[in-house]
């Protein structure tokens, strides 16, 4: 059950409720290695806890209905800290991942410095541009990055134009390059960016909770509250 009754409020509550709902607006944990996935099933766990605290706030007895609110905002405050900090470890987690995952596909197209293998690179720059206008190279050209890697660091280590291809090409030839001298490097960029496009899904749950979990104006009921311990006034010193 929920605090609040409106069905935003009902529907991410009944998500949060279960494993799969969970995982679909926070990320599955379970598809990535031991560092992400465990800072992600932490955060999974501390959000299952909270929503069954506040469920169960309905039914406490020993609270007015303002205070199960009341109650209800220190769950929902102490959660959105806990996504906030998984965020910030997931963020510099992607961060150290990309860097050194970028660095090892930058040492994997690293042209060689011999003389005789920079002739090379050279003729072959001067073999792409001369196919500029053909068509059908395009693809085959791809082919050749992927497949030799000769190909690969003679057009990268140079400007575009030398090879008469655009800034853009070589962006995605690049890609391709990568994805074939250094899968297990390009593999590592590709799962840090999906654990990266997680933030924008944790900061709409980190927005949902609050107003899922309790009412301010609810809350508010207990500026009402008639304090009856303090000793009765007298009207001395009046």
């Amino acid at each position: 059950m929920a605090l609040v009754k409106t069905p935003q409020a009902l529907q991410t509550m009944q998500f949060l409720s279960t494993d799969s709902g969970r995982k679909a607006m926070c990320g599955d944990w379970t598809k990535f290695d031991a560092v992400p996935g465990t800072k992600l099933a932490k955060l999974h766990h501390a959000i299952d806890d909270a929503v069954k605290r506040v469920s169960a706030l309905e039914w406490d007895k020993t609270r007015s209905e303002p205070q199960r609110h009341q109650a209800a905002r220190k769950i929902a405050e102490a959660v959105v800290a806990e996504i906030n900090k998984t965020r910030a470890e997931l963020k510099a987690y992607t961060e150290n991942e990309t860097n050194a995952a970028m660095a090892e596909i930058d040492r994997a197209l690293a042209p060689s410095i011999d003389t005789a293998a920079q002739v090379v690179r050279s003729e072959i720059r001067a073999f792409v541009l001369s196919k500029k206008g053909d068509p059908d190279f395009i693809t085959e050209l791809r082919g050749l990055v992927e497949s030799d890697l000769r190909f690969a660091t003679a057009i990268f280590e140079a400007p575009a134009a030398l090879s008469g291809i655009s800034p853009e090409r070589m962006n995605t030839l690049r890609m391709n390059a990568a994805l074939a001298h250094a899968p297990e490097a390009s593999e590592r960029v590709r799962v840090a960016s999906e654990i990266a496009g997680l933030d924008r899904s944790l900061a709409s749950v980190a927005m949902e909770i609050p107003r899922s979990f309790y009412s301010p104006g609810v809350e508010a009921g207990m500026q009402t509250r008639v304090e009856v311990d303090a000793p009765l006034s007298t009207g001395e010193g009046q």
